[in-house]
């Protein structure tokens, strides 16, 4: 019938028509299979996406933020050298290429607990028990995810083992000094007081240290001790400097504009150049990091830890935050919170005319200079970010004089615009012009700022006083070099040299070495100054360094773990002690021992019996302290809680 289909057959030809596909139609099968083996097998190969650490803080570009690599196809040689400078490790993930040294198998004991470091592949895992217990009580392990510094001291951050914390850091309570290769308490590579068992809590990275030691960082608190915190750059990278390099990189694409700012010489206003701004904004773009600054008020602060602010190098004030002058009036609502919240704000900082006294806050100090008041003088009449040589020698060397341009570690580098004292060096300064007297910054830039374990110069340009010594406690350039002198010497050669009206002075002023005083009966931080000082070159030259040795075998049992080892340091450099063994963490009892020793070798090994040590340094005539001298020094001695916040 029509319209129906016929019955089916059983036929074999016409069951292989009707079931099997076509040679072509196999072949395609086999070809589109093949591709997808192969697609399957390139995907497997293909590097994955690295995972985002969720247990530290990260790097996220934002707002107009394009990162340093962006800037290394077309500026190599800047890039080279800011690669080799710290500023870019100032903080750092903590990997085996970032650490400065091998952690794995690292054992150590702190206030009741013993810590272990472990490797994991590429990662750092510290666990931790009582001192004393059984191997089984080590408790979690926790990776040791960040590392902050790469110059003087590594500092190591914890993941919390929290996950509810996300990226809020922890402290691991030791630092590494790394040019004693040293494992040292974090507590005892500051100068604080003794009691405190850490200087970091929870979260004080988040809060703290990631607004000046990475580019662009945002803290971004979540709630209780919790913090979701990203940087742009980790580090001090090209954008800190130059300003954010987007539309920087947009416009350039074009060849021919290229062509032509190098061809005329026209400055790119799409970048920030500190070498072309004058003084005051040169300066600042170091300042928005070196220097005390605080928030205008808490909304600038909450915005500040959202986003950041808008300040970009080049411009002459900072937008949410205002830098901190003791002695000035402004913003004076945000004066008295600081006053109210932390009442040492100030003296923790500053001495007490207004000259700061911590390092890295080195715009305090040139804003407050009379070169800074010309607009022209900068940080970069004296350093610079990118030397015209970037061999690794160069770079070396470069980097750890502290980035200092050619010949600035000279007179020099005062000379470039006092040009007229050049000729009349020797008569202004009294010294011979080979001696160290006869060095502008030993006078005018002297080592009254305390940081990183040592004196640092003051980047605030003064001339030495007597009233700065009476008044506000700050040793001066003279006795900080002449180190057996008297104040009353100091304030007889001013006066005869440059005029200086002498103030009255107290009978052991008149009678007695400065700095031997100090170091006896000052605050921890001039005692520390005096310390350094006496392990300085010029300084044993100009005093000589016989008598030197009872003061600094006597403060290796100083109260301040940085007072000791400021003391030991320096006791290094003298005759007989060279390499001489300290450990200044050690705790009193065997610090006490450790300077009977000390002692027992000067007077037995190094002392010279023939010299006579003068009464004018506190001495007998054999070498012994006179013992009315230091008991009423020690009596007098400033025992105020002082940490001085660097």
């Amino acid at each position: 019938m029509e319209g129906v289909a016929p019955p089916p057959s059983n036929d074999d030809s016409t069951l292989a028509r009707t079931t099997k596909p076509s040679w072509s139609r196999r072949l395609a099968w086999i070809g589109l299979a093949w591709a997808a083996a192969m697609i399957v097998l390139i995907v497997l190969n293909q590097p994955g996406e690295t995972p985002v650490p969720g247990n530290r803080p990260i790097e996220a570009l934002a707002a107009d933020y394009v990162s340093s690599d962006t800037c290394r196809s077309c500026h190599p040689g800047n890039y080279a050298s800011w690669h080799a400078s710290f500023h870019r490790t100032m903080t750092q993930p903590a990997t085996p290429q970032t650490v400065a040294v091998e952690l794995d198998g690292v054992s150590l004991s702190y206030d009741g607990l013993d810590y272990r470091i472990d490797r994991r592949d590429d990662a750092y895992f510290v666990r931790s028990k009582p001192v004393g217990a059984a191997e089984s009580a080590f408790g979690k392990p926790l990776q040791i995810v960040q590392l902050t510094g790469s110059h003087n001291l590594q500092i190591f951050w914890l993941e919390t083992g929290d996950r509810r914390e996300g990226r809020t850091l922890g402290q691991f309570p030791f630092g590494y000094i790394l040019a004693e290769k040293k494992w040292a308490p974090m507590v005892q590579t500051f100068l604080v007081p003794p009691g405190p068992k850490a200087v970091y809590s929870k979260g004080d990275w988040n809060n703290g240290c990631i607004n000046c030691h990475v580019t662009h960082g945002r803290s971004t608190f979540v709630e209780g001790s919790t913090f979701d915190s990203k940087a742009s750059e980790f580090g001090i990278s090209c954008e800190a400097c130059h300003s954010g390099g987007r539309e920087h990189i947009e416009r350039n694409r074009n060849p021919i504009r290229r062509y032509a700012l190098h061809l005329f010489g026209g400055k790119d206003p799409t970048i920030a150049n500190p070498e072309r701004m004058d003084g005051p904004a040169a300066s600042l773009a170091c300042g928005q990091c070196h220097s005390i600054w605080a928030f205008h008020n808490a909304a600038a602060s909450v915005t500040w830890n959202k986003e950041n602010g808008t300040y970009r190098p080049g411009q002459k004030e900072l937008d949410l935050r205002w830098v901190v002058q003791p002695q000035g009036t402004d913003h004076p609502e945000a004066r008295a919170e600081l006053k109210e919240t932390d009442p040492h704000f100030f003296g923790d900082r500053f001495w007490g005319d207004g000259m700061v006294r911590v390092t890295g806050r080195e715009l305090n100090g040139v804003l407050a200079s009379p070169c800074y008041k010309g607009g022209h003088f900068s940080c970069l009449n004296c350093h610079e970010m990118h030397p015209d040589k970037t061999d690794p020698v160069t770079l070396d060397t470069w980097r750890r004089n502290d980035q200092m341009k050619p010949k600035m570690e000279s007179d020099q580098a005062c000379l470039q615009c006092h040009q007229d004292m050049k000729a009349r060096l020797t008569q202004h300064t009294h010294h011979a012009s080979s001696s160290e007297g006869s060095r502008c910054y030993n006078c005018h830039m002297p080592h009254t700022t305390y940081g990183l374990l040592r004196s640092i110069r003051s980047h605030q340009i003064s001339s030495p006083t007597v009233k700065e010594t009476t008044e506000h406690g700050r040793p001066n350039a003279c006795n900080l070099c002449h180190l057996d002198q008297t104040l009353a010497w100091t304030a007889e050669k001013l006066e005869s040299w440059y005029g200086q009206k002498s103030p009255g002075l107290s009978k052991e002023d008149q009678a007695l070495s400065l700095a031997a005083q100090i170091i006896l009966k000052g605050d921890a931080g001039q005692r520390m100054l005096i310390a350094w000082s006496m392990g300085w070159a010029p300084a044993q030259k100009a005093s000589g360094y016989e008598w030197l040795y009872p003061f600094l075998i006597f403060e290796l049992n100083d109260p301040y773990a940085a007072v000791r080892f400021g003391a030991w340091k320096s006791l290094q450099t003298l005759p007989g002690f060279s390499g001489y063994e300290y450990d200044y963490t050690q705790e009193d009892a065997q610090q006490k021992e450790a300077v009977a020793r000390a002692y027992q070798k000067w007077w037995t090994e190094v002392r010279k019996p023939s010299p006579t040590f003068r009464t004018q340094t506190l001495l007998e005539s054999t070498g012994m302290f006179r013992q009315d001298l230091l008991d009423r020094f020690l009596d007098q001695r400033n025992d105020r809680k002082i940490y001085l916040a660097e």
